[in-house]
């Protein structure tokens, strides 16, 4: 990588074809500190003239980062883990990963991107005519990041030849540079070549200007103002935070989660031997207080226990009760219909022999068995209550205080009327029965 910026800064020089002097062994790459040519001085004073805060790191705690952070990550050599890449991003974090050859392959897999490394990128143009250093273009002008963005000045570059669920926003016709995405909450930035934010890249205007729209663009309307730059060998730990932010979430939700993030922080503190005991004082106190202000002053009335007495309610299936509320024009009929269903079911097992007929036997078995044995009449009787007694609910769920169930009076008329006529060609009439048939025989006017 070093020997191919060394190779670009000869021949494009200052603009002038001039070559400059090779760097001295001891510079690296991507150092935000250094003014030479492969160095990142030039991208943070952009970024610290934009407003931002940059912090280079030695290490990353990936729980460490805000959703007042921009977390750049320029050339890993160590694995950035996609997992929590992804989590990051997912949760309302921002990333850039710019990254040709480093250790981010599979991070950008998992943010639905495949970069190519095995040939250089065709272009339409070249600095210089120069072929490893092609001039990308812009592919999508509508993006916030093409604003003002004519061309961009590559060197080496790799390419993301798959795009999913994000946009080409700077490239070529085989492959992307810039490519910006969102995954839940967050935003991506992934640059497929770093070197376009170095000092000497920096020098061309098409670059400066994708560099500060991205960091325009991941700063949510100013909101995130703090560059978190790591680059190079930099180990990462932990795990992000479930969630960072929500940037379409009102005012409440972002009250609560600023109220899990204090209570995120809270859970390591610990209190000391001499800290406890003046809690566990002051707690004693407390509850000394509270019940000497809920006991009486003085003696009450005397307790005889009354407000224990229950009043049982009275049975929502007793018969007679909803007799008389039918007379009435009212109760719940669908309970005195359940109680004709389970008439009709004891008729049917005294007459079959089978358990249940209502139930255990189909339809069509059940006519037929009613048929053979009281003949048609009785099977057509059978045939017009079937189904509207089976879509009865039991006695018990009909009478249930939560039951929703309704039945109006007229159709319970219909269906009492039925319900008699089957009865009758079973030779089971409903007034044979002397704890449920004789209240349902009042319950209908027309009997």
């Amino acid at each position: 990588m070093l020997g191919l910026a060394v190779l670009l800064v000869m021949m494009l020089g200052r603009g002038e074809g001039r070559a400059e002097a090779a760097p001295t062994p001891e510079i690296t790459d991507y150092d935000p500190a250094s003014t030479a040519w492969n160095g990142m001085a030039s991208f943070v004073a952009l970024a610290e003239g934009m407003g931002f805060e940059v912090t280079p790191v030695a290490t990353l705690e990936w729980s460490d980062l805000t959703d007042d952070d921009i977390l750049v990550l320029v050339y890993p050599l160590q694995r950035v883990d996609p997992s929590r890449l992804s989590s990051y991003v997912q949760a309302g974090g921002n990333v850039v990963l710019a990254d040709d050859f480093g250790e981010s392959r599979e991070a950008m897999s998992a943010l639905g991107l495949l970069r190519a490394e095995v040939t250089t990128p065709r272009g339409s143009r070249f600095q210089d005519g120069h072929l490893w250093a092609p001039i990308a273009t812009v592919r999508a002008p509508d993006h916030p990041i093409a604003v003002g963005v004519e061309d961009v000045v590559t060197n080496h570059p790799a390419a993301l030849t798959h795009v999913e669920g994000a946009t080409e926003v700077i490239g070529f016709d085989t492959g992307a540079i810039v490519v910006a995405g969102e995954r839940g909450t967050g935003r991506f930035v992934a640059i497929a070549d770093p070197s376009i934010l170095i000092n000497r890249m920096q020098q061309f205007p098409g670059n400066v200007a994708v560099a500060t729209n991205m960091l325009r663009w991941l700063a949510r309307d100013g909101h995130a103002r703090h560059v978190v730059l790591l680059r190079g060998d930099v180990p990462m730990f932990g795990e992000p935070r479930p969630y960072i932010a929500d940037p379409h979430a009102g005012e409440v939700g972002k009250d609560v989660a600023d109220l899990n993030d204090w209570l995120s922080e809270r859970r390591a503190w610990l209190l000391t031997p001499a800290a406890m005991r003046t809690l566990a004082a002051l707690l004693a106190v407390a509850l000394l207080a509270l019940a000497l202000f809920a006991l009486p002053v003085r003696r009450g009335p005397r307790i005889d226990g009354a407000w224990l007495r229950f009043g049982r309610p009275p049975r929502r299936d007793d018969a007679h009760g909803l007799i008389g509320a039918a007379e009435r024009g009212g109760g719940p009929t669908l309970v005195l219909a359940s109680m004709l269903r389970d008439h009709v079911q004891r008729a049917l097992e005294s007459v079959l022999g089978t358990g249940e007929p209502l139930f255990t036997l189909t339809e069509v078995e059940l006519v037929a068995q009613v048929t053979r044995a009281h003949g048609a009449e009785a099977g057509a009787a059978m045939t017009r209550v079937y189904k509207r007694l089976r879509a009865l609910p039991s006695r018990s769920q009909a009478a249930a205080p939560w039951s929703a169930g309704q039945l109006t009076r007229r159709d319970f008329d219909a269906l009492y009327r039925d319900v008699a006529e089957l009865c009758r060609t079973l030779g089971q009439p409903l007034v044979e029965s002397a704890s449920a048939a004789a209240p349902l025989a009042v319950a209908s006017p027309e009997t």
